[in-house]
């Protein structure tokens, strides 16, 4: 037994040695009834090109592997064999039912040859597992012209991840519509967070969809966080800085320059370090008006304001200043509260306002600003509804 077992063990290597010498051809019958190696079959097919016919050998060769079945699908489409292909790839996604990059092969493949309903289900096992192949999958849902409604859920899994993700892509690539839907179903589904919804809202606010984007900021937040008077004249949010921002433009931005300090306690405090002839504008909220008149008052203190430009609270149209333009008075040293009032009218063009503090640079010599305004309480009310 011995000897048959070592002569039969000669005779394989030899006949192995033989095929590297002579390299049949990946498509003969020495390769088709499995005589020859794996690494035989692929150099067969890099010396002689791609056909159905030799790649078939690989798939002889392997048959459970569904990457080869992906390469026989490809060839058999290059070589205008639609129907073969499609069973090849068909079959080819029961066999990798779990592996991205075999289901990616299938998603190009359907995309590419008018199939694009057999994405759906392949998409969602994609992006479940996997942030990899995000973009190119969201792209070719735009290029199959597929409605959001059907992707929802299905393509799109109803998985954090993916859905933040996808949400992303469409605040960039998608309609106002289609960010809107896909806003809803997230919120049913639980799945938005804060810098996700933050980023929709002002992705909306850059397109000027203002209506759009205070609605989905007021069902983000819900209503507890409005500050409303009992008629529903405010405007305002967090008018005494109590609260820290909630992100997005319809409520406080702070930014501070290094020579500005920012401090909420009993309102805002601004302190100007006299270091720099700042020019300012880091505190600003953005508010949704209706046409009509309104009166907006700020409650402030000042101490050791230095040169000519003080601080002052500018009111206008961000979509068109021309509309809506309004200025307070510069902000004048006061251990004592004061009130600063500015009336202004709103027309039918205008959606929002923007309220906000600013300082110009100075032209004088002496032109650091050094000092600390305190803002306790600012409002934007309508006229005839309640303010005065």
């Amino acid at each position: 037994m011995r000897v048959v077992l070592v002569a039969l063990s000669l005779l394989i290597s030899a006949f192995s040695v033989g095929t590297d010498l002579f390299r049949p051809a990946a498509e003969s019958s020495l390769c088709r009834l499995g005589f020859c190696r794996f690494d035989q079959i692929f150099a067969s097919i890099d010396a002689r090109g791609m056909r159905p016919a030799n790649v078939a050998a690989l798939v002889n060769e392997d048959p459970a592997n569904p990457l080869v079945w992906c390469a026989y699908g490809d060839v058999l489409a290059q070589t205008g064999n639609t129907a073969e292909a499609t069973r090849a790839f068909d079959h080819a996604m029961t066999l990798g039912p779990h592996m991205p990059p075999v289901l990616m092969r299938g998603v190009n493949f359907y995309v590419g040859y008018g199939q694009p309903e057999k994405i759906l289900p392949l998409s969602a096992k994609i992006l479940t597992q996997t942030w990899a192949f995000d973009q190119i999958i969201f792209s070719y849902f735009k290029v199959a012209n597929l409605p959001t409604h059907e992707l929802l859920g299905v393509a799109v899994p109803t998985e954090a991840r993916a859905a933040r993700a996808w949400l992303d892509w469409v605040r960039v690539n998608g309609s106002d519509a289609d960010l809107t839907e896909t806003w809803e179903w997230m919120t049913r589904n639980r799945l938005l967070d804060q810098p996700s919804a933050v980023n929709a809202i002002w992705a909306l606010w850059s397109r000027k969809s203002y209506r759009t984007a205070h609605a989905l900021w007021l069902d983000w937040l819900g209503p507890g966080h409005i500050d409303k008077a009992a008629d529903g004249s405010e405007r305002l949010v967090n008018r005494a800085f109590e609260k820290e921002p909630a992100g997005g433009p319809f409520d406080w931005t702070l930014y501070a320059p290094a020579s500005v300090t920012l401090t909420r306690r009993d309102g805002l405090e601004v302190r100007f370090s006299g270091r720099e002839n700042v020019a300012f504008s880091g505190v600003s909220q953005a508010v949704e008006v209706r046409p009509g008149p309104y009166r907006f008052t700020a409650d402030i203190e000042a101490n050791g304001l230095t040169t000519d430009q003080h601080p002052f609270f500018h009111i206008f149209d961000p979509a068109n200043p021309g509309a809506v333009h309004a200025e307070s008075q510069p902000i004048q040293n006061g251990a004592t509260p004061s009130r600063i009032a500015v009336d202004i009218s709103v027309p039918p063009s205008t959606q929002v306002l923007l309220v906000q503090l600013e300082r110009r640079p100075s032209e004088r010599f002496d032109n650091k600003i050094e000092g600390t305004v305190r803002v306790h309480d600012v409002s934007l009310r309508a006229i005839g509804r309640g303010g005065q």
